[in-house]
């Protein structure tokens, strides 16, 4: 057996429209606060263009990425994680992440 793809690689991933953040994730699935916005300095804005320029914003503008098969297995990872207010597919949006790519969405109880 050959080695294990990768599932999602480490790095800025850039929607293709426009006004929507740059989302850098860390490389690290299932793990919480691993997909981060960047503000950039210069315009105090969330950075847009592909580069995820910028110093990136910890809690709570930062969010977790999981891997699951479908919905209800994403949803189960996230509260596994604490995150239990449900979930989104990412790649309608960012079409560089895989299709087992999901979002949780924020825990409103910790801001995180």
């Amino acid at each position: 057996m050959g080695p294990i793809a990768p599932w999602a690689a480490a790095g800025c991933y850039d929607s293709p429209g426009s006004g929507t953040p740059d989302l850098r994730f860390s490389g690290s699935e299932n793990v919480r606060g691993n997909l981060t916005v960047s503000l950039d300095l210069t315009s105090f804005t969330l950075a847009d263009d592909g580069t995820c320029a910028g110093v990136p914003l910890g809690a709570p503008n930062s969010l977790t990425l999981v891997r699951a098969a479908d919905e209800p297995a994403a949803v189960d990872r996230c509260a596994t994680l604490g995150l239990e207010d449900g979930v989104g597919q990412i790649q309608s949006e960012y079409p560089g992440f895989p299709a087992d790519a999901w979002v949780c969405n924020p825990s409103l109880v910790d801001g995180a």
